[in-house]
């Protein structure tokens, strides 16, 4: 099976990280060992589709994850896992983008729906025939919200890889990721529940900030 390569925000989280912990040495050495924990778990989860999975990289971004906090003999404080999962999925990209439109326009909402239709076709088509495995099914606005974008991700490769391996202390921080990267963007989560949390889908309900 080929090895999905590790994220380009993953990689440069990681080398920074190192560098401040290690010597240059060192640092490179343990980079190595980072990389080979990736690439094995990489290789033994299945594959939902590599490249033509947009939503891949998030899958593999979370393997990083688990990679560097097995390779840190998963002993990292709470700010630590907080920084290295938001660090790990925008980099140093900057913010706001969602501060740029109105959210409960109709015409925005609709184009944002829309393009998420696009998204979810594919992948719940690929979910249903099993060519991708346990890859994230999609819903657009299954609640019919009348505010804000909606979408609702059935299923979750990654809590399913924490639950088979022993990572699920982790899941919490990487779902509370997810308001935390929406928050950069300039928008506000609002969500119920999570596949983690053990129910089918996790909802996201993504709101101008303030409104």
């Amino acid at each position: 099976m080929m090895v999905y390569e590790i994220p380009q925000d993953s990689e440069k989280w990681i080398k920074n990280e190192l560098r401040k912990k290690y010597s240059f040495g060192k640092a490179e050495e343990k980079y190595r060992e980072i990389l080979k924990t990736y690439e094995k778990f990489s290789n033994e989860a299945p594959s939902i589709g590599g490249k033509a999975n947009p939503m891949s990289k998030n899958f593999y971004g979370a393997l990083s994850a688990f990679a560097y906090y097995e390779c840190m003999n998963r002993n990292m404080s709470p700010d630590e896992i907080t920084d290295m999962c938001f660090g790990m999925m925008i980099g140093d990209r900057k913010g706001g983008q969602l501060s740029r439109f109105n959210l409960n326009n109709k015409l925005v909402r609709k184009i944002f729906h829309g393009l998420f239709r696009l998204r979810s076709k594919k992948l719940n088509k690929h979910k249903k025939d099993g060519s991708w495995n346990n890859t994230w099914g999609m819903e657009v606005n299954p609640l019919n919200h009348k505010e804000g974008i909606s979408i609702h991700l059935v299923g979750c490769p990654i809590a399913d890889f924490a639950k088979k391996n022993g990572y699920e202390e982790l899941m919490p921080y990487f779902c509370e990721t997810d308001k935390t990267v929406v928050e950069h963007m300039g928008g506000t989560l609002y969500r119920e529940h999570t596949v983690a949390d053990g129910y089918k889908d996790c909802d996201y309900w993504i709101k101008n900030r303030g409104k």
